[in-house]
């Protein structure tokens, strides 16, 4: 297993940094419990309704803010966080100082990006509902990274502000903002974020069918702007799925009044998410295949789904060679493999 990219890392359990727990804690304290839990309720019904793509946001005003604090902002931050850590698996000499988050809602991906690349120094976040930027300045307020602590919000429709935004961004992240926007919008809107981007465009959207064509979309247009994909796909060659979609899982805590929004008595959950990290310039660490769907084994053989260089593919390892079906059936889905070692037993890799 030693040729899989932090195999190991890839189920991994994160948490909410504590500075950002409590400080949404402290904010919903000061409204009723019913006020935020009905609100929380309320988005969640809307964002599984499908898209108008109207460009209307999903939550505006304060009410549905406190709501999507409580609901969404943890399921968000692993999504963000999970995509950024295969950014830094695959180029882990790369240390962005600058960072452009478009849509920031209420600056989910400025903590995210300051706990992946701690060398960050100064982030800006575009974000068009007032609500959001209030209550991402306070919570801001509370972080310990300066970066984010000292973060610059500017306010406006990223679909006209980005345009003129002169300073370009080490890493730009556009996360679930896609999908809000009407599709013949999204490539102006790639295409100015790529101009003012130096050195990684993430775009991340819900591990959907619908999130995906999303992000594969958004990669084509990247690709045709000759960007270089980090992740999650081992090569720049359109992408070879048909009938099916690309998404990965980042396990993580729920916080007190995550659990109370969703009414749920389980300590973690698993949060889905499609993403796309376009570089401009490669990874330094290869990358074979990416690991598509958790193995499945029966009595004759442990079999994964991958993304390779040269398409996908179905390795199986058959049941009477324990080793090699150990092998298989260890990998962690999303994974990045190096070579086809990784699907070898551990003594013969």
């Amino acid at each position: 297993m030693g040729a899989a990219m932090a195999a190991d890392d890839a189920g991994r359990l994160l948490t909410l940094p504590g500075d950002l727990e409590r400080a949404i804690a402290a904010l919903l304290a000061q409204a009723p419990s019913a006020r935020w839990q009905h609100a929380a309720r309320a988005l969640s019904a809307r964002y599984r309704a499908p898209r108008q793509d109207d460009g209307r946001a999903l939550a505006s005003g304060e009410r549905d803010v406190l709501g999507y604090l409580a609901q969404f902002v943890p399921a968000t931050y692993a999504q963000l966080r999970g995509a950024m850590q295969a950014v830094a698996r695959r180029i882990p000499g790369w240390q962005p100082a600058t960072l452009l988050d478009l849509g920031s809602g209420p600056g989910t991906a400025l903590w995210a990006a300051a706990a992946c690349w701690p060398m960050l120094r100064r982030a800006v976040a575009h974000e068009r509902e007032d609500a959001f930027i209030a209550i991402g300045r306070t919570l801001c307020q509370a972080a310990p990274h300066p970066a984010v602590r000292d973060a610059r919000w500017s306010a406006g429709d990223i679909r006209t502000t980005v345009a003129r935004h002169p300073t370009p961004g080490d890493l730009v992240v556009i996360g679930h903002v896609l999908g809000e926007i009407a599709p013949d919008e999204r490539v102006a809107l790639l295409t100015n974020a790529w101009m003012r981007c130096s050195g990684v465009l993430l775009v991340v959207e819900p591990g959907t069918p619908d999130g995906f064509a999303v992000v594969r979309a958004a990669r084509a247009t990247l690709l045709g702007l000759a960007g270089v994909t980090l992740a999650p796909c081992p090569h720049d060659l359109p992408c070879p799925l048909h009938d099916d979609w690309c998404h990965a899982p980042q396990r993580i805590m729920r916080p007190a009044f995550q659990r109370a929004a969703r009414a749920a008595s389980g300590q973690w959950e698993e949060n889905k998410f499609s993403y796309c990290a376009i570089g401009r310039m490669p990874g330094t660490q290869p990358v074979w295949a990416r690991v598509l769907r958790e193995p499945t084994w029966n009595k004759a053989y442990a079999e994964v789904e991958l993304c390779t260089r040269d398409g996908t593919a179905r390795p199986r390892g058959l049941k009477r060679d324990r080793a090699a079906f150990r092998a298989i059936k260890d990998l962690a889905w999303g994974a990045a493999l190096a070579d086809a070692a990784a699907l070898l037993p551990p003594d013969d890799a």
